[in-house]
């Protein structure tokens, strides 16, 4: 018989409602998923001397090459259940497909760059008959939730006009996409190396999200240069995120939220013990 603990309440809160993204709730799941009580001592062989391998640790290897660093913690709960948390960090890059603006009265300087961190806690469960062996292997179905903040910052060469400026001057910019959704999933996870090496692959997590942008702008002028950037913007989220009705504030900063659907998929590999 496994000896797998107490099985705590924090596997529910991925029932969390949905709503405008909020940094507290996102930390307190994170809490709630790493106060999970520690392994039970050293996990003992079952009737046909299976050992059990109740934490694993991976990396994601998709997310690498996209100058993602991605580190997933999972912790088996019983015989068919897990949970776990993906923490990721987009290292600081030159926008490439997302946030990539242009304008024609706007020059977005060669400093920008695109960072942003993600949350990811989820729960599994296994269905797989095959194996006699229990979690953490074999065909799973989930639920997660996402959280993330995806920031672009640049400086800024504008041409304005009108009373408040005329002429060429520089400012700065900077946009914050926050993301908060929830989602199913469906993969297939593999151990190997005497159940050491382990390689977790998903293949179907369609999200429905909401999203939030703030921006934080310092144009002058009579409005011509907002209207501009809220056009740039509008027409490359709306090709790359989802479609966007923004309007600038005059006093420089303006907030707009979104619903759309997400996805998520990707390759992990890592160390069960």
């Amino acid at each position: 018989m496994l000896n797998y603990g107490p099985r705590p309440l924090s596997i529910f809160v991925l029932m969390i409602p949905i709503g405008k993204p909020s940094f507290r709730t996102c930390m307190g799941v994170a809490v709630l998923l790493f106060t999970l009580p520690s392994t039970p001592g050293k996990a003992q062989a079952d009737s046909i001397g299976h050992v059990p391998r109740l934490d694993l640790v991976k990396v994601g290897l998709t997310s690498t090459f996209a100058n993602v660093i991605s580190l997933n913690y999972e912790r088996v709960l019983d015989e068919d259940i897990s949970v776990a948390m993906t923490v990721s960090y987009m290292l600081p890059v030159r926008p490439g497909t997302i946030l990539d603006l242009s304008a024609t009265d706007i020059t977005f300087g060669a400093d920008r760059k695109l960072s942003g961190y993600y949350l990811t806690p989820e729960v599994k469960w296994f269905l797989e008959t095959s194996d006699k062996r229990p979690a953490p292997r074999g065909l799973y179905v989930g639920a997660y939730l996402r959280y993330s903040d995806t920031r672009y910052t640049s400086s800024i060469t504008a041409n304005g006009s009108g009373t408040d400026a005329g002429g060429s001057f520089e400012s700065h910019l900077r946009i914050d996409l926050y993301e908060l959704g929830v989602g199913p999933s469906l993969g297939y996870q593999f151990l190997a190396w005497k159940d050491r090496l382990v390689f977790d692959c998903i293949f179907f997590a369609p999200r429905y999200s909401y999203y939030k942008l703030k921006l934080d702008a310092d144009l002058r002028g009579d409005g011509e240069l907002y209207s501009e950037l809220e056009q740039a913007i509008e027409d490359k989220l709306g090709r790359d995120i989802a479609p966007l009705d923004l309007e600038i504030s005059t006093t420089g900063s303006t907030t707009v939220g979104r619903n759309s659907l997400g996805y998520r998929y990707g390759i992990k590999i890592g160390y069960a013990f």
